[in-house]
């Protein structure tokens, strides 16, 4: 298989770190998601992923978003949101119950701007 796929990092006016991916996330692509994702993590970062682009996401795609995810959220005490993900990756939220962590959203403005509020008002 000939994957393939770009991923930029931009900074939003909202103050999160934007990663936007183009093409596929699979085996051969799913570790440079990740590096540029931890590139861009650090304590209380807000991160949105848009997948807007990724017409392809496979098992190792997906593992690398819950990676950052966790990594984010979890580990780094900041913020995360996908924006437009394709449907494998909306289906494997709603199967593994990630659609309640993660929040997806339709643009990177409003993505930002949801991550921008306090964590109380993200969670009513």
């Amino acid at each position: 298989m000939n994957s393939s796929v770009s991923i930029e990092l931009v900074r939003h006016e909202h103050g999160c770190a934007v990663l936007a991916a183009r093409g596929e996330l699979d085996l051969q692509t799913a570790p440079l998601l990740y590096r540029r994702g931890l590139d861009a993590v650090g304590t209380g970062t807000a991160l949105v992923l848009d997948l807007g682009e990724v017409h392809f996401c496979d098992s190792s795609g997906f593992n690398a978003l819950l990676r950052l995810y966790r990594r984010a959220v979890l580990d780094g005490g900041g913020a995360f949101a996908l924006v437009s993900p394709p449907e494998q990756v909306r289906r494997l939220l709603a199967l593994t119950g990630g659609e309640a962590s993660i929040p997806v959203h339709p643009s990177v403005e409003r993505a930002c701007a949801s991550l921008a509020e306090p964590p109380e008002a993200r969670a009513a």
